[in-house]
């Protein structure tokens, strides 16, 4: 498994991206026109078998709003990445990720692609399945909570340009899934590229 080494590059409309990464690197997610969201989810290295976990993730940060200073955790509580920077202060943490089977309950479509068929094709060479995919952060996605406890689905917040930044605390499996979903506003009904970084 080799480290990704630092660089940049795009990320194409409903692309996905399977990283290596090792403590102390820093990766970088950038909105480059805005309003597109990037599901994200992590596996320790090098044994992958502790991986993120989005309650251990809420209850240690004590909050669904994650931004600057707040750590993503996995199933052991371990630390997995530091959000450093974020320009947006936007994203969701109770949604999951799309996929062919809730969209047919969702929108009555047959087969529609989705963040979860991205991540099992990107972590396939892992030799992970669709039964190790844990639930995601998705980075830009807008999700309201009301007070009432209503929750939906919104067009992002996110402008062009902006980002979030991670510290990378362990060394990480991580797969980016540039989020192909056309049949909500999650992406404001237009897919688009984004940025990534590693350094």
């Amino acid at each position: 498994m080799n480290v990704a080494e630092p660089g940049d590059f795009v990320l194409a409309p409903a692309g996905c991206v399977a990283l290596a990464l090792r403590a102390g690197q820093s990766l970088q997610i950038t909105d480059l026109e805005g309003q597109q969201v990037a599901d994200i989810v992590a596996f320790t290295r090098p044994e992958l078998d502790d991986r993120l976990w989005v309650s251990n993730t809420v209850r240690l940060n004590g909050t669904v709003f994650l931004t600057a200073g707040h750590v993503l955790y996995s199933d052991l509580s371990r630390p997995l990445l530091r959000i450093v920077e974020d320009t947006c202060g936007q994203h969701d943490i109770l949604a999951g990720s799309c996929n062919a089977e809730i969209d047919k309950v969702r929108y009555g479509v047959d087969g529609h692609h989705g963040c979860v068929e991205n991540f099992v094709e990107a972590l396939s060479p892992w030799g992970l399945t669709r039964a190790d995919i844990p639930m995601s952060f998705n980075v830009f996605m807008n999700c309201p909570v009301a007070a009432s406890g209503e929750w939906r689905i919104a067009e992002p917040a996110s402008k062009p340009g902006d980002f979030i930044r991670f510290a990378v605390e362990t060394d990480v499996l991580l797969a980016i899934s540039n989020c192909p979903q056309d049949l909500n506003p999650c992406n404001a009904g237009h897919l688009k590229p984004l940025g990534i970084t590693v350094s």
